[in-house]
């Protein structure tokens, strides 16, 4: 068993981390691949920027949806939720080659968001439960590191993928390659120690009203609202900077498949960087500041990635927002933090998952509408982009510091 008591990194830490990589890995695939496709789902069915953007809106419910199964990783347990929604995302990934319209598109990628997300948010609470302290914010990026590594992935493999007899269907039969590695998830992922121990020692399973009577009672009504308010913001912005970009670059500034294939090693790496780069912030200057660098940046850099015109401003600006929306690695690790054990998961899904994840909602359908408005989908990204900023207040006047914290019963209480 793994203690998360240890000061230090364990073999047995690295190995934990290797076995989430690659479910990682294509959960940042999918959610990219739903929005690299957009020009050519778009001009194979006739659809036009704002019905897709209404389309993305409603695949973005299977995040709210996903509240459902969120939360039972408190009553089941991490391991059997996790291996459960990696199965239904992979076979939900593939069942989208099968699609013709965008109505059918939609309605099979809603339901595989809603295990996508499940599988992710389970992901972030078994490492959170895992890992010592010290390190826990470097762990967590070097996550969701991977995960980005798999988000930028679809930019390199669109041209290849747009050559053979599927076309854009290519990218969500690779998006599948998790069925893949179920057997070697069901012989070697493990139950949490800290979940373990608080069942063990008699922790309740929860209703889901009894979960928002403690989430909404004094000693945690504070961090629930707040962690709700971060991660609409976060939502929101990091959706205006990516989802309609293949779209607006295509339409607005002439780019071409190839176009992608350039940025998309550079963008490997500057997200990868980004990621991990976050975590290590986290351990070594805190999660307000980390928080504060990386949200004031994506509002920066989307307002110019959508107002510039030359290639390389346009393609700089939009790796340098792959890198910074790591900051979704920093709002995981507060939301486990700042809850205890027999709510971490319920707190994810009610926070995040049943009234956050409305800002992707949201987001697509505002910009699709604004994007009408205004003529251009530049312009109406860039109006947008300062939503971004709002964190920052968040951050310092509602959020407590929380490196360095435990995830026992008192510490995060």
């Amino acid at each position: 068993m793994i203690d998360q008591n240890a000061e230090r990194i364990t073999r047995s830490h690295v190995a934990l981390i290797a076995l989430l990589t690659i479910v990682v890995m294509f959960e940042g695939f999918d959610i990219s691949a739903t929005s690299v496709v957009l020009p050519y789902l778009g001009k194979e069915f006739g659809a036009e920027p704002p019905e897709l953007g209404r389309a993305l809106s409603l695949i973005a419910l299977g995040s709210i949806v996903a509240w459902a199964t969120v939360r039972l990783g408190d009553r089941f347990g991490r391991r059997p939720i996790l291996l459960f929604s990696a199965a239904a995302f992979s076979i939900g990934s593939l069942a989208t080659v099968l699609v013709q319209d965008v109505a059918g598109y939609v309605a099979v990628q809603l339901v595989t968001r809603i295990f996508l997300v499940t599988q992710i948010a389970t992901a972030y609470v078994i490492v959170s439960e895992t890992l010592p302290p010290a390190a826990r914010g470097r762990a967590n990026g070097l996550l969701g590191a991977f995960g980005s590594f798999g988000a930028a992935l679809p930019y390199l493999l669109l041209a290849p993928a747009l050559e053979t007899p599927l076309g854009w269907r290519m990218l969500f039969v690779i998006g599948a390659v998790p069925l893949l590695t179920l057997p070697f998830l069901w012989a070697w992922l493990r139950e949490t120690p800290v979940w373990l121990a608080a069942r063990a020692s008699g922790a309740p399973r929860l209703s889901a009203l009894e979960e928002l009577r403690q989430l909404t009672a004094p000693g945690l009504r504070r961090n629930a609202l707040t962690m709700t308010l971060l991660w609409l913001i976060v939502n929101f912005a990091s959706s205006v900077s990516a989802l309609f970009f293949t779209l607006y670059v295509v339409k607005e500034r002439g780019w071409a498949a190839t176009d992608f294939a350039l940025i998309a090693p550079i963008g490997l790496m500057g997200a990868f960087v980004g990621y991990a780069g976050a975590g290590w912030l986290m351990d070594r200057i805190g999660r307000r500041w980390t928080l504060t660098l990386y949200m004031g940046a994506l509002g920066a850099l989307t307002m110019l990635c959508y107002t510039a015109t030359g290639w390389w401003t346009v393609a700089g600006a939009f790796l340098g927002i792959q890198a910074v929306i790591g900051v979704w690695v920093v709002a995981y690790t507060l939301n486990s933090e700042l809850f205890p054990t027999h709510l971490r998961a319920a707190a994810n899904g009610w926070c995040h998952n049943l009234l956050a994840r409305w800002g992707v909602v949201i987001a697509p359908f505002v910009l699709g509408a604004l994007t009408a408005r205004m003529g251009a989908i530049g312009p109406a990204a860039t109006a947008l982009g300062a939503v971004a900023w709002a964190a920052i207040p968040v951050a310092w006047l509602l959020l407590p510091e929380t490196r360095g914290r435990r995830l026992d019963e008192p510490a995060a209480a």
